[in-house]
């Protein structure tokens, strides 16, 4: 189980690498291809079992505690991303305070924010508890388990090679804070719930953008669903 698990992980890791170098995504928005779809679904039903095994899939992922601080923090945490990856200050204060509009976003949108609670879900199990406590037999430990988990994740994401170095470094820096976070608590429902915050709140930026670009919030809401993001936090 444990070999076919890597096996699939690092078959999923070198069809997203194929897709870097061909110049292509290796899912379009909106929808899975059929290589991917292959790779991912025995991929997350490993994960899934392995999960279980090491103790993911407790009561605790219930815990409304574990909610509430991932979701503090993720905002916290994209707040700083946001500084880092483009250095205005003002900007990156605004949009910690607009937490209003965030809201407002999210009811308007419930497709969206449940596709990307799911991508974050799915994500989190495959790496964070199945691959990390996988690896930590490997020499270096826990150490060794978290950065190259950390690395996984970051190259199964295309924009990760197409950012500024600023951005890509941000991004793995982000990878391996939720590894170390989930050594440390052992709660999946922290790190999911920070990992979903990052996604809608970069899904949000997004929808600002387009709004200053059509000046028209229904263009702005078709061009999100159809997948026409420039992903400006270079974060997603």
């Amino acid at each position: 189980m444990k070999a076919a698990f890597l096996a699939f992980l690092l078959a999923y890791v070198g069809w997203a690498g194929l897709a870097v170098l061909r110049r292509r995504p290796a899912e379009e928005p909106g929808r899975t291809s059929l290589p991917a779809l292959a790779l991912q679904t025995p991929l997350l039903v490993l994960a899934c079992w392995f999960a279980w095994k090491y103790g993911a899939f407790t009561r605790a992922l219930v815990s409304p505690l574990a909610v509430v601080l991932g979701l503090a923090m993720g905002h916290v945490v994209f707040a700083f991303s946001l500084f880092i990856t483009h250095r205005v200050w003002r900007d990156t204060w605004a949009h910690a305070c607009d937490v209003r509009g965030l809201g407002r976003f999210l009811a308007d949108n419930p497709l969206i924010m449940m596709r990307f609670f799911s991508v974050a879900v799915v994500e989190e199990i495959i790496y964070r508890a199945a691959a990390q406590p996988l690896l930590l037999g490997l020499p270096g430990g826990a150490w060794t388990s978290v950065v190259l988990t950390a690395l996984l994740f970051s190259m199964v994401h295309d924009h990760f090679f197409h950012n500024s170095v600023a951005g890509s470094a941000e991004f793995l820096a982000f990878a391996l804070l939720l590894g170390l976070l989930y050594h440390v608590t052992g709660s999946l429902t922290l790190v999911i719930m920070i990992h979903v915050m990052r996604n809608l709140e970069s899904v949000y930026l997004e929808y600002l953008v387009l709004v200053d670009e059509t000046g028209d919030p229904e263009q702005a809401q078709r061009a999100l669903n159809s997948g026409q993001m420039h992903r400006p936090t270079e974060s997603v």
